[in-house]
């Protein structure tokens, strides 16, 4: 039976994939002098490793060091790989949410949690990562459609409980870019709009994290998903993109649908306010509230 993919067991397998492909080997080559001179019931077949690289399916220490050794990866490398074997099925506190929501939320968490940068766009609400307990609470409760009232308070607590990651050792910058519609939207009424626009400023002060406004001035948006691309420590994990929308939500892990959101948010920072500017924007707008 396929086991759940976690974010850990796909950043193997990704990683593992790359390094076969700068060693130029197709699965059948590896696999084949990974198994030379093995013992029938201690050889991995090509169909394994492929749900070994696309995070479906796990791989043992043995079978991990054999291709460690055949494509000559050096010792710290090594170590990583062999700790993202370990923890590839390790419980995360964000299981307890998993009655009420959808595996795609939870692989956002679990994606957030290992992540070492993010960088987001946001053109109709303020980032999930950045608002604080009323705005966040007057938004889920809005989403009555998809959300039960009872829930409202921990899909809450869940979504305070993310934005610990902002703060902890491992996390090197967040960049969000949030479109001028987004603080001028009243949410929640005045006290909760003022009190969420203060946390933009507070935050940037607190943690590493850049907030860009791309104002009114700057005409059409440059794209209309609201979007989080994450990246990770090691080079090989390459990034991750979480596409969030009233109806769906998305993970791109492929290079062509990456590449794409880069571009978006490269052109929406490259239109955006300075950072300055940017906080100074916002005050104007929570004074005029």
């Amino acid at each position: 039976m396929a086991q759940r993919k976690t974010v850990r067991s796909r950043r193997l397998g990704k990683q593992i994939r790359r390094l076969r492909d700068d060693a130029q080997l197709n699965q059948e080559k590896l696999v084949g002098r990974m198994n030379a001179d093995q013992p029938r019931q201690r050889c991995i077949s090509a169909s394994h490793l492929s749900r070994v690289e696309s995070g479906i399916a796990r791989i043992n220490s043995e079978h991990l060091e054999r291709i460690i050794t055949v494509l000559d990866v050096g010792a710290e490398h090594a170590q990583k790989l062999d700790e993202l074997r370990r923890r590839a099925d390790e419980p995360g506190w964000w299981q307890e949410y998993s009655d009420i929501v959808p595996e795609t939320v939870e692989m956002l968490v679990e994606i957030g949690e290992d992540a070492a940068t993010a960088h987001s766009y946001d053109n109709v609400y303020v980032q999930g990562l950045l608002q604080t307990r009323a705005y966040a609470e007057t938004l889920i409760g809005n989403a009555r459609a998809f959300v039960s009232p009872i829930n409202v308070d921990r899909m809450a607590d869940l979504r305070m409980r993310r934005q610990q990651r902002l703060g902890e050792d491992g996390f090197q910058g967040m960049v969000a870019v949030l479109a001028e519609g987004v603080i001028r939207t009243l949410v929640g009424g005045r006290d909760v709009m003022r009190e969420q626009l203060r946390h933009l400023i507070e935050v940037t002060q607190q943690y590493p994290v850049t907030i860009h406004i791309l104002p009114f001035t700057a005409g059409a948006l440059p794209g209309t998903d609201n979007f989080v691309i994450f990246g990770f420590p090691h080079e090989l994990d390459g990034e991750v993109v979480y596409v969030d929308s009233d109806t769906a939500q998305r993970i791109y892990e492929e290079r062509n649908p990456v590449r794409q959101y880069t571009y978006i948010f490269d052109a929406a920072l490259a239109q955006a306010l300075p950072a300055r500017e940017s906080q100074d924007l916002i005050r104007a707008v929570m004074e005029e509230l």
